[in-house]
């Protein structure tokens, strides 16, 4: 595998389910959506993996915290009294905060994400976050815009920024499991629509041969009104009709089921189990109560940044601190004080410049 290849593969990895709203679809691609979900007009876009509650819950939580974060620019361990125009405003009228939003978003569903840089005198003046499926690698290796969509001031330099080896979205690495998600969706929906019966009535064959649809009908919603409320708990039934009672219809359908796919998509969101199931369903499927107050509430912050959230801002920082986009000698910093409260971070990581 040559370097343009390697470079190249995390994005011609994703399985032929898995596109961006903003590629086009092959008629094959279409043709494997439509035998597969024929409700959805595209299968695992990160459209319809937000229509899976746990996948929109980690989602929200991963791009909502980090987008409150602010970018600064530091000069070796010093912030930086002069910060770059990009991180703070846009000629866009988009706020930097949805840049931060678009990169950890699609950080979170491709492994992937970039930014296209304005450029004055050679360096970064302004920027834009550019959707996945708007941009990719050319021959050269080169990123570059593909989508008329994009603004021309804004395809002068075209930064990408990578997840990590080994990461590569939750659209890919975790395909299967939201392939789950929607069957078990699917199973829940038909069993809510068409109920198993909790009480069959067998009449006699002569006797049912002998009726009409109608009638048939009839004896039914008869039955039904005396063993209402109406009619009370006792019923009478002749010789002929024998009642069978199946059972109540179980309130806690595919609990299991659930709940463990839930726990399979936040791990591979990386963000504790707790923080995506919620208060406890009810039943005996498990489910944690969460309570954020007074130490409890510093622990799952700390854990939420120390497994799942703190290898976006890595990635984050680590690639936009080279020089293409800061001056030698300065980096990007991703300012965590505010949210962290225990460890309190001291100073900047160093990293590569």
């Amino acid at each position: 595998m040559g370097f343009i290849d390697f470079l190249r593969r995390p994005l011609a990895s994703l399985p032929p389910r898995v596109v961006s709203p903003y590629s086009p679809q092959d008629t094959l691609n279409d043709l494997v959506v439509a035998d597969l979900y024929p409700e959805l007009p595209n299968a695992l876009t990160k459209t319809t993996a937000l229509r899976i509650p746990a996948v929109k819950r980690a989602h929200d939580l991963t791009c909502t915290v980090l987008a409150r974060m602010p970018w600064r620019d530091y000069h070796g361990a010093t912030e930086s009294a002069e910060q770059p125009s990009w991180l703070l405003t846009s000629a866009t009228m988009i706020p930097p905060r949805n840049l931060r939003y678009g990169v950890v978003s699609d950080l979170f569903m491709y492994g992937w994400a970039a930014i296209g840089f304005q450029l004055v005198d050679g360096r970064p003046a302004d920027a834009l976050y550019l959707p996945y499926g708007t941009w990719a690698f050319n021959e050269a290796s080169k990123p570059e815009v593909t989508s008329d969509a994009i603004p021309t001031a804004y395809r002068q330099r075209v930064v990408p920024i990578q997840l990590g080896e080994g990461s590569n979205g939750i659209l890919v690495d975790g395909y299967e499991t939201l392939d789950d998600a929607r069957a078990i969706e699917a199973a829940y929906r038909d069993r809510i629509n068409n109920p198993i019966p909790q009480t069959i009535l067998t009449i006699t064959g002569d006797r049912w041969d002998g009726w009409s649809r109608d009638e048939r009908e009839e004896f039914r919603q008869r039955w039904m009104k005396s063993r209402s409320a109406q009619g009370g708990a006792t019923a009478m039934k002749p010789d002929w009709v024998s009642a069978d009672f199946s059972g109540d219809l179980p309130t806690e359908l595919f609990e299991s089921g659930r709940n463990a796919n839930r726990l399979d998509i936040a791990n591979h969101a990386g963000i504790p189990a707790g923080l995506v199931e919620g208060v406890r369903q009810g039943g005996s499927g498990g489910g944690t109560e969460i309570r954020y107050s007074g130490a409890q509430d510093n622990a799952v912050r700390n854990e939420l940044w120390d497994l799942g959230l703190s290898k976006y801002a890595d990635a984050i920082e680590a690639r936009l601190s080279l020089d293409d986009v800061c001056e030698p000698g300065h980096s990007i910093r991703v300012e965590t004080g505010p949210y962290l409260s225990v460890p309190q971070p001291t100073g900047p990581i160093t990293s590569e410049d």
